[in-house]
């Protein structure tokens, strides 16, 4: 594991908290929380991906996993998405704004992927360091829960939960194939769902 990369981004993460809870005081609570992600996204993830050795030694190639990882992987988005349908139904978004979730999803799932699957995760990391990425993955979460006004489906438990079970997913993956190719592929899926059915709840 990145150790630099590690403490840094433990360093950011009461920032991270602040910025969820002043700018969705100050801004429409749904558009605040998205400011806060642009934040979470261009001020700390990409400038840490870039000091720690940039994108282009991340490898982003689509390799499968090991079978049970991929199913389960699949499972969790198809979920995901059965729960945004059902959202949909009730509370149809403007085209405009599925846009608008659809490139959040695309530029979480990105990042996300190469700073803690790629950056900080490193081949031949070992138990115990894949154990604290996944602990840190998940904790950054805990900062979208000093968000005001915006409803999450399921409540912090669900939030957390699911970060760490795709997390772990994706870290499997990661060590399984070398690649980040499958977890970003899944990641951007999951959040395009998770993030859909959020704008839904929140309109």
């Amino acid at each position: 594991m990145d150790r630099k990369a590690a403490i840094a981004i433990v360093a950011a993460m009461p920032l991270l908290a602040v910025a969820f809870y002043l700018l969705t005081r100050v801004l429409p609570h749904f558009w605040g929380y998205f400011a806060a992600l642009a934040f979470y996204w261009f001020a700390i993830l990409t400038p840490l991906i870039i000091w720690r050795g940039g994108f282009g030694k991340i490898r982003r190639d689509l390799v499968w996993p090991a079978r049970i990882v991929a199913t389960l992987s699949i499972i969790m988005i198809l979920g995901v998405a059965g729960a945004a349908a059902l959202r949909l139904v009730e509370m149809p978004l403007p085209l405009w704004i599925t846009g608008v979730m659809i490139l959040a999803a695309c530029v979480n799932g990105t990042l996300e992927e190469c700073f803690w699957r790629g950056t900080l995760l490193q081949d031949g990391a070992t138990l115990a360091e894949r154990s604290w990425q996944l602990l840190l993955f998940t904790g950054w979460h805990v900062a979208l829960l000093f968000a005001t006004g915006v409803v999450v489906t399921g409540g912090p438990a669900l939030l957390l939960l699911g970060a760490a079970g795709g997390g772990l997913l994706w870290t499997i993956s990661r060590m399984q194939t070398g690649s980040i190719g499958f977890g970003m592929a899944s990641h951007i899926g999951l959040n395009v769902f998770a993030f859909i059915e959020l704008a839904a709840l929140n309109q």
